[in-house]
């Protein structure tokens, strides 16, 4: 949304500013077609008839678009090739490998082909063991699922306490930027199902037929309401990250003369190259203070953030849960994988061994 209130709309005539263009352009062709014909009598016919085109227009269109909107999408959606087929960057003339697109009213690629995962999504690339996924730009991430207390019947002093254990980690302990990511999943009815069949099994349930008959009905009608209704899970996830540039850092009380000047608002980051690096690590040392750095702050928000709440806790995501976390998001869809591991490849997806030469 960009604003807020009512539409701009003109007065008197109450149609909304974006659907005066299509009022007057629809004229202008039927005017502009009957100067085409030379025929001065179709001139009104064709006038009228781009009037009354451009009012079916704002009538048919939605109400969340305006007319102008409405008919470019159409437009757009009408020109677009049907069938798009991958072709090579550089086709050999004489073959259908010139043939790229079937269909439509204009032959174009409505996409890039060579479009990479990782320009969308700015991972580079996961660290199976690690509970890291590393960003394009260098930056490791790593996420804890919080599982807070029911706050339903919850009294005001109980939100204040949680506002108040918030602030003081904000101010006291966070030295980084977080993440905050809330998400739904599809609510575990196979889970209930074997939680109440398990629960029929027990001996005070077999000693007091009436509760079994409770149970046997809830088993029946609950899980079905559950699917009709789609309920779901709301999870929330809170992330930290470590940049490279945050392990040169560490265990300095004073910094430097010119690391002072790259704290300076907005002209700091002028004074970047200057800074002096007492240490040059190798990349393997790097990502290894990048992991350590990366589960002291994952340590700060659980014990610091998360168990400073009544009944909260908090548990830190693997790299499979963390990359099939990425998944959900981007594909807009859950995915449930009956073998985790396998989301993650272990190995490079090309590789080359040697060739042993065959016995004559």
């Amino acid at each position: 949304m960009n604003q807020f209130g009512e539409e701009s709309r003109i007065p008197y005539l109450n149609i909304e500013e974006g659907d005066v263009g299509v009022l007057i352009a629809f004229p202008i062709i039927g005017l502009f077609l009957a100067a085409l014909t030379g025929i001065d009598s179709l001139a009104l016919p064709f006038v009228a008839g781009g009037f009354g085109l451009g009012v079916a227009i704002i009538y048919v269109s939605p109400r969340h678009l305006t007319a102008w909107t409405w008919a470019t999408d159409v437009y757009q959606y009408l020109k677009r090739p049907r069938i798009t087929f991958s072709a090579p960057a550089e086709p050999e003339s004489g073959t259908n490998e010139t043939v790229r697109n079937e269909g439509g009213f204009a032959n174009y690629t409505p996409f890039t082909p060579d479009e990479r995962t990782q320009d969308l999504t700015n991972i580079e690339r996961a660290w199976p063991g690690a509970g890291a996924i590393q960003r394009s730009d260098g930056t490791m991430e790593a996420f804890v699922e919080v599982d807070p207390d029911n706050m339903d019947f919850a009294m005001s002093e109980d939100w204040a306490q949680l506002q108040e254990a918030g602030a003081e980690f904000a101010n006291k302990e966070l030295d980084s930027k977080l993440k905050l990511h809330a998400t739904t999943r599809a609510f575990p009815v196979e889970q209930v199902v074997k939680n109440i069949q398990d629960r029929l099994d027990d001996e005070d349930v077999q000693a007091n037929p009436v509760f079994h008959e409770l149970l046997e009905e809830y088993l029946e009608t609950r899980p079905r309401e559950m699917r009709e209704r789609g309920i779901q899970q709301i999870r929330y996830y809170i992330g930290v990250e470590v940049s490279p540039m945050d392990v040169y850092d560490r265990y300095r009380d004073e910094s430097t003369p010119a690391e002072k000047l790259t704290e300076i608002p907005v002209v700091g980051f002028l004074f970047n190259p200057f800074v002096t690096r007492r240490e040059n690590l190798q990349a393997v040392e790097q990502r290894a203070r990048m992991f350590e750095t990366l589960d002291d702050r994952v340590a700060a928000v659980r014990s610091e953030f998360i168990q400073q709440a009544s009944g909260w806790s908090a548990r830190r995501l693997s790299t499979v849960e963390l990359f099939t976390l990425a998944m959900d998001f981007w594909n807009g869809h859950e995915h449930d994988v009956d073998d985790p591991e396998s989301v993650i490849r272990q190995q490079p997806a090309m590789d080359q061994q040697a060739r042993e030469d065959a016995d004559a």
